[in-house]
C-alpha cells in the first residue's frame, strides 16, 4: 500500500511539473511583440525638443508635460518571434487631447484603435507607432471628505498615458482579453505653470511654519488639500499658517484644529453650490441642503465664538507676543463671520430657487 502511495506521489509531481512547464511555455509565447524603450522618442512639437523614452520613465511620477503643448510620440515595436494567433490584435490607446494615430499608412483620431488584425498584417514587420496629440488640462475628479456621493472635479497634476496592448477580438473595436501590455506604459503628469509655482510657494510656506513650530498635522492637510485638487485653497491656507507661526510661543494648537474644520466646511458648502447651480444637483431635495448649508454656517459662528475666547485669553498675557497673537486671532475670528454669512446667502439663493 505504501509503495502504492509513493508511486502516486511521483506521478503527481511529475504532473504538477509538467503544467507548470506548459504555464511557462504559454506565458513565453504570449509575449509577441516588444517596445524598444531606447529607441523610441517623444518630440514637443512647440519647443521642438525631443526625448528619448527611457529619459522621460527614469523620472517616473516627477516627469511632467505643460497644458496645451502638442506631443508626438515615435514608438517602434518589433515581434519577439513566437507564434501570432490569427485573432490577435494591437490597441493603441492614450487620454491626450485631439489623438491622431498613425500605424503604417493608416490614420485614426480615437482615443483608442485596433490595428494589427489577421494573418497578412501579422506576417509584415510591424511599422512604427506614430502619436500626436496635445496635453490635457489638469482637471482631475476630486475627494472631498463627506461629500464622496458626488462627482466632484479640481484641478491638479493629472496622470497622462500611451498604452499598447495585444489580446484577441471578436468585434475588431475591443479586446476580448489582455494577452500582453507592451512595457514599460509610458506615462507623465499633466500641469501648468501655476500649479507648479503654486506648490512652490506653499512647500517654502510650511517649511518656514515647520522651522518655527514643528510638525503638526494641520501641515499634512494643507498638503493632501493640494495634492485632492485645490491648490489655491492650500497655497492660500499655508500662506495663513506660516504668519500665525510667527512667534507663536506657547502655540494655540486648538487654533490650529479650528481652522481645518474650517476650511472642511468651507469647502464642501461651496463645491455644493456650484454643483448645485450648475445643473448637477437635478433630483436633490435643494430645501434640505439649504438647511444643512445654515447648519454649516452655524458650526462656522460656533467656533468662531471660540476663537474669540482663545483671543481674550491671549490678550490679557503680560506677554506682547501673545497679545499680538490676540489680534490676529480677531482679524481670523472677522473673516470667519463673513464666510458664515456668506455660506448662509447661499442658501437663501437655493431656497429661491426651488
Amino acid at each position: 500500500m505504501s509503495r502504492v502511495l509513493c508511486v502516486l506521489c511521483v506521478l503527481l509531481v511529475v504532473l504538477s511539473l509538467a503544467v507548470l512547464g506548459v504555464g511557462i511555455g504559454a506565458a513565453a509565447v504570449q509575449e509577441v511583440l516588444k517596445l524598444d524603450e531606447k529607441k523610441s522618442y517623444v518630440r514637443n512639437l512647440d519647443t521642438g525638443i525631443e526625448k528619448n523614452y527611457t529619459d522621460i520613465l527614469k523620472s517616473g511620477n516627477d516627469s511632467k508635460q505643460l497644458e496645451g503643448d502638442m506631443l508626438e510620440f515615435h514608438i517602434y515595436v518589433s515581434k519577439t518571434g513566437n507564434p501570432i494567433l490569427d485573432d490577435y490584435v494591437l490597441e493603441l490607446r492614450t487620454n491626450l487631447d485631439s489623438p491622431e494615430w498613425k500605424f503604417g499608412d493608416d490614420l485614426s483620431h480615437s482615443a483608442n484603435w485596433i490595428v494589427w488584425k489577421g494573418t497578412e498584417a501579422h506576417e509584415h514587420v510591424v511599422p512604427k507607432v506614430i502619436l500626436s496629440g496635445e496635453v490635457p488640462k489638469p482637471i482631475m475628479k476630486v475627494k472631498e471628505p463627506g461629500f464622496e456621493g458626488y462627482d466632484l472635479y479640481g484641478i491638479g497634476e493629472k496622470d497622462v498615458y500611451v498604452e499598447l496592448t495585444v489580446g484577441p477580438t471578436r468585434d475588431g473595436a475591443t479586446l476580448e482579453t489582455i494577452i500582453q501590455k507592451l512595457e514599460p506604459t509610458m506615462t507623465f503628469k499633466s500641469t501648468n505653470k501655476a500649479i507648479k509655482a503654486t506648490k512652490s510657494e506653499m512647500d517654502a510656506n510650511l517649511e518656514e511654519a515647520k522651522a518655527k513650530i514643528g510638525d503638526y498635522r494641520l501641515e499634512e492637510d494643507i498638503k493632501e488639500l493640494y495634492e485632492a485638487g485645490h491648490p489655491g485653497w492650500a497655497s492660500k491656507l499655508s500662506e495663513h499658517y506660516n504668519e500665525l507661526s510667527v512667534g507663536a510661543e506657547p502655540k494655540p494648537v486648538g487654533l490650529y484644529a479650528i481652522i481645518a474644520l474650517m476650511l472642511g466646511l468651507i469647502l464642501g458648502a461651496g463645491i455644493v453650490y456650484v454643483y448645485v447651480s450648475r445643473g448637477g444637483g437635478k433630483g436633490m431635495d435643494l430645501s434640505e441642503v439649504s438647511s444643512e448649508l445654515d447648519d454649516t454656517s452655524g458650526r462656522i459662528a460656533d467656533k468662531s465664538s471660540a476663537i474669540n475666547t482663545l483671543s481674550t485669553r491671549f490678550a490679557r498675557s503680560a506677554d506682547e507676543e501673545q497679545r499680538n497673537t490676540a489680534r490676529e486671532l480677531l482679524k481670523i475670528r472677522a473673516s470667519l463671520n463673513e464666510l458664515a454669512n456668506e455660506i448662509r446667502t447661499i442658501a437663501d439663493r437655493l431656497r429661491g430657487s426651488r
